[in-house]
Order: C-alpha cells, then sequence, then structure tokens
C-alpha cells in the first residue's frame, strides 16, 4: 500500500514525502523517532506526528480507481490531432549498427526500399484538415521521417507544395520537420531553409564517437560528409540554423555524454538530445551485440558531472536528472495544483494508467505500407488503422483495443507510486499482451521512490537555483 515516506538527502537532511498532499517537507530527526517507534519520545514530536496523522498524513492509499476509456474520447483525441508524420522512405543510405530498423531489432515491417505513395499522404491530410475543430489558431505540425526521408525528397517537396496550397482555405497554420541524417543535406538545403524545416540532425559526438553511423554501400564513417552539410547549412543560413536545427546524438560505448556535448555545444553552439539504446523488440540472437555496444545515460551524465567540464553548468538542464526533477515537481509535488487547481475543488479526478496517449492525441504516422500508427516509436503491431481506397479508422475496434491494454496494466500501475505521472509509453512496456507474464520494468515501489526522492533533494539542494529556474519556466507555464 501507498503511504508517506522518509528519506535523507546527500547532505543528511530528513524529509518527509506525503503522497495524498503531493508535499514534501523538511523534519527534525527527532519526528523520525517517533514514526520508528523508538523510546524515550519527545512529547512535542509525539503531537506533532499526530497532528499531522490528523490531517491524513501516514495514511496508506486504497487501490487506485482508474477512468475508462470511451470511443467518443478516441474521435475526439483523432480530431485534435497535432502532427501527422510520413515515412516517405523505408531506404536509408546509411546503415547504422544500432539502428532500430536494423538486424538488431525486429516489430516493424522488411526493408524493401519503398516509397510513400502521395494519394495516401493526401488522403490523410484531408481527413485530418477536414476533421480538425472550427476554430481560429488550428496548428498541424507536418513531420518527415523514414529511413533517411531525402532519399525521396522529391515526395517530401510534393507533399510540402500540396499542403501550401490548401493550408490557407483550411485557415491551418502549418509547420514542417524532419529527422535526417544530413548526408543529403547539401541537394535540399535552400528548399529546406524556403520552408522554415525543422530539422533534428542525428550526430553522435566526433570521427570516432560516430562511427557506428556508416554508409550502406561502402561501409564508410559518414562523419565528414555529414559535418561538411551541418558546416555549410550554418555558414550560408546562420539565423536559420539557430532558430531551426536541433541535433539528436545516441549513447554507444564509442562516446559518452561529456564527448557528445564538448564536440556539439563548442562546433555548433547547440545542446543536443541524447538518446540511449532501445531495449524494445531486440532480437534473441542479437541481444549480446546490443549489450556490448549499450552505454547506461544515468552513469555517463555522473561521469560528466564529476569530471568538472566547464560545460556542465551550461548543458545540465538537458541531462536526465534535471528532466527528472521537472517532472517532479510539475506532476508529484504542491506546485501541480498551480495549474491543476480544480482538483483542490474536486479531490477524486480520474486518470488513465500510463503515460500512453490516445491514439491520434498528439500524431499520427504514416507508413509506406499504409499503415496508420500511433507514432514511430511503437512497434508496427499496434497499428490504430489504414489506407486503401479511403482512410480507415474503426473507432469501436480502436477502443476495445486501448480498453484491453489499460485494463491489462491496471493492477500493476495502482500500486506504483509514479501513478499519478508515470513516464512511460505502456507500448514500450514487455510482454503487454501476456496475462500471465506482464510486468512492469519501470514499477516503482516504496524503495525506488525513496531513492528517487533522495537523488531530486540531493540535486536540488546542490542546485538551488534550478528549483526557481523549473517553477518559472516549467511550473507557470
Amino acid at each position: 500500500m501507498i503511504s508517506t515516506v522518509v528519506y535523507q538527502t546527500k547532505s543528511n537532511n530528513l524529509y518527509l514525502y506525503d503522497y495524498t498532499h503531493r508535499l514534501s517537507i523538511l523534519m527534525h530527526p527527532k519526528l523520525k523517532e517517533v514514526i520508528e517507534e523508538k523510546q524515550n519520545i519527545d512529547p512535542y514530536y509525539l503531537s506533532k506526528y499526530k497532528y499531522l496523522k490528523s490531517h491524513s498524513f501516514f495514511k496508506e492509499i486504497p487501490t487506485e480507481d482508474f477512468g475508462e476509456i470511451t470511443e467518443s474520447m478516441i474521435k475526439e483525441s483523432f480530431r485534435q490531432t497535432a502532427q501527422i508524420t510520413f515515412e516517405v522512405t523505408d531506404f536509408c543510405n546509411l546503415n547504422c549498427t544500432y539502428c532500430s530498423f536494423g538486424e538488431l531489432y525486429e516489430g516493424f515491417d522488411a526493408r524493401n526500399q519503398k516509397k510513400l505513395d502521395l494519394n495516401s499522404a493526401i488522403k490523410i491530410i484531408d481527413y485530418v484538415f477536414d476533421h480538425k475543430p472550427r476554430n481560429k489558431s488550428k496548428k498541424i505540425l507536418i513531420g518527415f521521417y523514414g529511413g533517411e526521408p531525402l532519399c525521396n525528397a522529391n515526395l517530401v517537396f510534393k507533399i510540402v507544395d500540396y499542403i501550401n496550397k490548401i493550408k490557407r482555405k483550411k485557415n491551418i497554420i502549418v509547420e514542417y520537420s524532419m529527422t535526417t541524417n544530413a548526408t543529403l543535406l547539401d541537394k535540399y538545403m535552400d528548399k529546406l531553409v524556403k520552408n522554415n524545416f525543422d530539422l533534428l540532425i542525428s550526430l553522435d559526438g566526433n570521427r570516432n564517437n560516430n562511427s557506428y553511423r556508416k554508409y550502406r554501400d561502402s561501409n564508410k564513417n559518414a562523419f565528414d560528409t555529414t559535418v561538411k552539410n551541418i558546416d555549410n547549412l550554418k555558414n550560408n543560413y546562420p539565423e536559420y540554423f539557430l532558430d531551426h536545427v536541433r541535433f539528436n546524438s545516441v549513447l554507444t560505448n564509442r562516446n559518452s555524454v561529456k564527448e557528445i556535448h564538448e564536440f556539439i555545444y563548442n562546433r555548433y553552439g547547440k545542446v543536443p538530445r541524447i538518446s540511449q539504446l532501445a531495449l524494445d523488440d531486440v532480437k534473441r540472437d542479437k541481444s549480446a551485440i546490443l549489450k556490448e555496444m549499450f552505454h547506461d545515460v544515468i552513469e555517463s551524465e555522473n561521469e560528466f558531472q564529476n569530471s568538472k567540464s566547464d560545460l556542465f553548468p551550461i548543458v545540465h538542464r538537458e541531462l536526465s536528472m534535471y528532466k527528472e526533477v521537472v517532472n517532479f515537481l510539475k506532476y508529484h509535488s504542491i506546485n501541480y495544483y498551480i495549474s491543476n487547481i480544480i482538483e483542490l475543488v474536486y479531490y477524486d479526478v480520474k486518470f488513465l494508467p500510463t503515460s500512453t496517449c490516445l491514439p491520434g492525441q498528439k500524431k499520427i504516422l504514416l507508413t509506406t505500407n499504409n499503415k496508420l500508427l500511433p507514432c514511430e516509436k511503437v512497434n508496427y503491431k499496434y497499428l490504430i488503422g489504414k489506407i486503401e481506397d479511403e482512410v480507415e479508422l474503426d473507432f469501436s475496434a480502436i477502443t476495445k483495443k486501448y480498453q484491453f491494454y489499460y485494463k491489462h496494466v491496471e493492477k500493476e500501475c495502482s500500486k506504483c507510486y509514479l501513478k499519478r505521472f508515470c513516464s512511460q509509453c505502456m507500448f514500450h512496456l514487455r510482454n503487454l499482451n501476456n496475462n500471465e507474464n506482464f510486468s512492469c520494468e519501470y514499477f516503482c515501489g516504496l524503495d525506488t521512490f525513496r531513492d528517487k526522492l533522495n537523488r531530486m533533494y540531493s540535486f536540488l539542494e546542490k542546485y538551488p537555483e534550478d528549483f526557481h529556474a523549473i517553477i518559472e519556466d516549467e511550473v507557470f507555464l
């Protein structure tokens, strides 16, 4: 059962966290003695304990009564779709060793150098645009994904041309984005800049750091071409580069958080997003290869912090620890009520387990095989629809499927200390379809939650200015 937690930071300060109130309190060691029922208790702290208990502290929380997903919720989530992402080709000119569509993984359609059909793209565009609620501020993000999307740049710009022709008539604001390895950037730079594409460029650091990114035909490191094209973009379009270019780096045994930040920040003035190798859907016979390449991001971030690099104060807000603290202060602390004040009046607010998006809620992915998926990060078996003669979305079937998944995880979620704001998508959980063997590898029990509290409040004690920055920049949005 979930209850009040006592924890101690690295500075030996004692705190009390109460789940019911989302409240952390600095506490005296003598109060801890009362809680532990020690001998010779100080009467003052005994009365304080009784006072807290009378206000629901130390109360065990019963099993959560989660909300229910309905067909009307599914329909509304599709009406509110904020992004359409197109897998414009399943081909990539690189053959990165750790690619989630490569030989180490399963759970995706076979890569057959297939290109997306323009008519299918137009059908989903028209469907989403036509069902968008009629209001003054309609905005849709159009994303391009692959494979390497610039291997089918012709289709990318045909889609852009089509949308540019209809967006005024539909009264919709459109923004374009693309995930790219930048090896073909020199050929299409001008068009990308003209249409204000937001680019997420894949680069793992210096030449050695980047050596898992290899050309498919020659097996050579793509580093030289990649940085040459990025340098040209930065030099030719400096304002665009500043506003529209971001980096994603994959952490492996050939780089580190420190090396990645040092290379990309020193060369481009950017703080990259760093991704850990995916552990979902790994082929059993390839697990040893993945294990050899795997580099734990928390471990590498700690090494970076301990190195006392001059870059650490500049980039530390992109580190996992900072983001963990942000999420905690937004959703698990009393600051939650700043943006959710209604819950102070209506205490018994229902919510769904996990942080899984409702289908269509944030985005829809259209694959080269005309499958519709919730996003590009989930196994292809979780498709939500398809496109043939028209867009086929069976809302009743989708609802029943999601109801099954949510019911499947509820029992585990109800006992988790992070159930009010889980950061995990259920489609990344192992054995989601297996009733007998299902367990959540991200489950947070009492000991795990206490460790989390120790870690986060130790961080805030060390960087108190971050608390104020998070409250101002993240909570008061």
